[in-house]
């Protein structure tokens, strides 16, 4: 598996990112792997991210994570640590994913016009599974999507109630962000196809229960790709 340190412009700012691909494999499918929140472990280092981007690389899949604006070494608009800081907070608090979708949307289009191949997918962790649920129904070529601990009791998924593309939903019955009673109330408005998947004993920073996580995550994207 090669690992590539990439940069790509997005609203006229540097982002970094990795990509990661088995240089064996002719015409890999993509997927785009959304973080976290920055303020809530939110970069392309993320545990969960990081496990996802090696495993399904290793399984044939070309895979770009990357840091929002402001993270890590891509580049922001803001003068100093401090206004980064208070820009991702006000974020949070507004639960507002305008730059991330428009930062992930310059990542997905830097992935296909590198990689090159018509198979897209993409999934998310956390603030992550949102902005790759909205970008995923907006998105033309991305042919499915997966959601890890996507924060139901904070956001509306009501945007997804016309959604035809596959959809896998990842939650963990311990998570600090949601409970179960708010997901199940979430997937009531989101239309088929959708996979519930809950996992048990765990919270929602699914430590050592990353690769348990990934081969849910591969398994579905194997099932869509052969479509």
């Amino acid at each position: 598996m090669i690992e590539e340190h990439v940069n790509f412009n997005s609203g006229g700012l540097t982002l970094e990112g990795v990509l990661s691909y088995d240089e064996n494999v002719l015409e890999p499918p993509m997927v785009l792997l959304c973080p976290p929140h920055p303020h809530l472990g939110g970069d392309m280092e993320n545990n969960v991210i990081t496990e996802l981007g090696k495993v399904l690389a290793e399984n044939g899949f070309a895979t770009l994570r990357f840091n929002y604006r402001g993270v890590g070494g891509s580049e922001s608009k803001l003068n100093n640590i401090a206004e980064v800081y208070e820009y991702w907070e006000t974020i949070l608090n507004n639960d507002d994913c305008s730059d991330a979708i428009v930062d992930a949307t310059a990542a997905i289009n830097y992935l296909e016009s590198t990689v090159g191949t018509k198979k897209t997918f993409i999934t998310g962790y956390s603030f992550g599974a949102i902005v790759a649920m909205m970008l995923g129904l907006e998105h033309t070529n991305i042919w499915a999507i997966a959601s890890i601990s996507a924060p139901f009791g904070r956001f509306d998924t009501s945007f997804l109630s016309d959604c035809k593309k596959p959809k896998l939903f990842i939650c963990s019955d311990n998570d600090f962000a949601t409970t179960l009673e708010e997901v199940e109330k979430g997937m009531l408005s989101i239309s088929e196809p959708k996979i519930l998947d809950i996992m048990n004993d765990c919270d929602h920073f699914y430590i050592d229960k990353e690769l348990e996580i990934t081969n849910k995550v591969l398994r579905f994207f194997n099932l869509n790709t052969s479509k």
